[in-house]
């Protein structure tokens, strides 16, 4: 017995503390620092400090792992779809490096695992579903079978965490596809693997490592699936103060600020991005800089939404952007450019996110925004509060031509109500939306009713919650739709059984 734990004890810990050779799981200094570089998207940096390790040893599987976080990282930013496909040899190459790896090392079905989740990420961006499913299932069962064999080793928690919060979200029209692939989801288990390995000390670098990235899974899931967005704003201000020398934790401090409708800061924080030649370019901070300049009412979101654009190679967002142009004119007064761009909308970019959608549709309509309701959304969107509804009540009287505006008007009131805290206004209004917008293609009543179900969530009232989350899925709205079904969907699990 003692010998068996002997052997058991040095299958484990020579590839972590460094000492083992060939294909062993070796995470050279290096190797850590371009990690570390990689994911503050200096890529150079990182790229070099890599080719210097694959020199003494081109066949290391821990060179392969945190090669592929560049692959990762520059296909996910640059949505390039042909250049994404034109380097899948290269990721069967650094799978099949991994397939070679110490197989009685915990990293070797972790590391696949990894790339798998990468991927399917990718995949599931380009929209190749199928392919992107079925990584995912065999990350899963790798990750299965590595936490059967290590239960004592971290990392995996962190990535079966994530699996488990993401499947447990799957709308209900697509459960079969999980049931098929044999995979469960479990929210609250889920953020408690991520939890526990991002709090935990470890003395091992290529672990410790690890937790920047559960740091950011934790507060992004927090934020939109949990939906505990000061905890995740304060989680995300606390690691990301180097912001001026770390673009993605540039990128993460201003996402999640934009949506805990922290305007000024997101402004601030993307005004000091770190920029030069040693990082990669990321035209996407221009859209978000643009957008929340559009929140704030500020005439330089033209100029960064304008670059966005003009700059940008990839497909998403697109048509939003050019549709935010145009808001920006209407709200300034400018017709004729208001139309200019939304022709834009509609000829330039996919249609592939709710963004995009809802601008193609609004670009095919005949129906332009009404300018004042516009303003107070985009005010609302930023935060500002108080000057949406100084636009708002002046409204109480107005005889609206148009039904959706009137629907949109009482909407409006009610999330400016809702993120003011008086939850007796916001409840009177989104119940008068759902009446007004129930039958219609608007999605004001099916949001209106998914934010009741979180009034309900936040007083402990869940048969209520559950009841709006469900009604949520069942409006005829075809704007924001598959948003809206995710985010009740996850309501609902939330609430179930409490």
């Amino acid at each position: 017995m003692m010998m068996k734990r002997l052997v058991f004890l040095i299958c484990f810990l020579l590839p972590q503390l460094g000492t083992a050779a060939g294909n062993a799981f070796v995470f050279t200094a290096p190797l850590v620092e371009a990690y570390h570089h990689i994911l503050a998207l200096r890529f150079d940096k990182g790229l070099a400090l890599l080719e210097s390790e694959r020199k003494k040893n081109p066949s290391s599987p821990a060179l392969a792992f945190i090669s592929d976080y560049h692959f990762f990282l520059k296909s996910f930013i640059n949505e390039d779809v042909k250049s994404f496909e034109s380097e899948i040899d290269d990721f069967d190459s650094r799978l099949a490096i991994l397939e070679k790896g110490d197989k009685n090392s915990p990293y070797y079905f972790y590391c696949q695992a990894e790339l798998l989740v990468h991927q399917a990420a990718l995949r599931f961006k380009f929209r190749d579903y199928v392919r992107g499913a079925n990584n995912v299932r065999d990350a899963y069962n790798l990750l299965e079978k590595n936490i059967r064999l290590y239960p004592a080793f971290k990392p995996h928690y962190k990535s079966m965490g994530m699996l488990e919060v993401l499947v447990g979200t799957v709308p209900p029209k697509y459960s079969w596809v999980t049931s098929m692939l044999g995979m469960e989801g479990d929210i609250e288990a889920g953020m408690q693997k991520i939890n526990s390995f991002r709090k935990a000390p470890y003395q091992n670098p290529e672990t410790e490592m690890l937790k920047e990235e559960a740091l950011f899974l934790y507060s992004f899931l927090q934020l939109h699936i949990v939906k505990e967005k000061e905890e995740s704003w304060k989680e995300i201000e606390a690691a990301t103060r180097d912001y001026r020398t770390n673009l993605l934790h540039c990128y993460a401090r201003a996402s999640v600020g934009m949506h805990c409708k922290k305007t000024d800061e997101v402004i601030t924080t993307l005004k000091n991005r770190p920029r030069g030649e040693e990082y990669a370019r990321f035209y996407f901070l221009d859209y978000m800089l643009g957008t929340a300049y559009l929140h704030k009412q500020d005439s330089n979101a033209a100029t960064y939404l304008n670059i966005f654009v003009s700059l940008f190679k990839g497909e998403n967002y697109i048509k939003d952007a050019y549709r935010k142009l145009a808001w920006h004119y209407l709200c300034a007064g400018d017709e004729t450019k208001y139309s200019i761009y939304m022709n834009l909308a509609g000829r330039k970019g996919k249609d592939q996110v709710d963004e995009d959608k809802d601008a193609l549709k609004e670009a095919n309509g005949d129906e332009r925004p009404e300018p004042r309701i516009l303003k107070a959304r985009l005010l609302f969107d930023g935060g500002y509060y108080s000057q949406a509804l100084a636009i708002l009540l002046p409204l109480s009287n107005e005889k609206w031509s148009r039904p959706k505006d009137h629907a949109e008007y009482v909407y409006r009131l009610a999330r400016v109500y809702h993120e003011s805290r008086d939850e007796t206004k916001a409840i009177s209004n989104y119940q008068k939306t759902i009446e007004l917008g129930k039958a219609q293609t608007w999605y004001f009543a099916a949001n209106s009713s998914l934010q009741l179900g979180y009034i309900y969530e936040k007083r402990r009232q869940y048969t209520m919650a559950a009841y709006y989350f469900k009604q949520a899925m069942n409006f005829p709205n075809d704007e924001y739709k598959t948003s809206i079904d995710h985010k009740a969907k996850t309501g609902l699990q939330r609430v179930a059984g409490k």
